[in-house]
């Protein structure tokens, strides 16, 4: 793995860890972890709209 790639990869989690601490995806975080302790929704489910609402706000921000 090339030093670029791995500062690429660093890069673009940090991204998404600034999308996930905003207010809208700290209530989605805590919304989902909710669902999922009381059994509305399986823990793969809710990983899969975490991974759907980071790439859909790095295409809302890239435009």
């Amino acid at each position: 793995m090339s030093l670029e790639f791995v500062f690429i990869l660093v890069s673009f989690m940090a991204t998404f860890k600034l999308y996930r601490r905003s207010t809208i995806g700290m209530c989605l975080t805590e919304t989902l972890d909710e669902m999922v302790s009381s059994g509305i929704l399986g823990p793969e489910v809710a990983i899969q709209v975490r991974v759907q609402f980071d790439k859909s706000m790095a295409e809302a921000l890239d435009t």
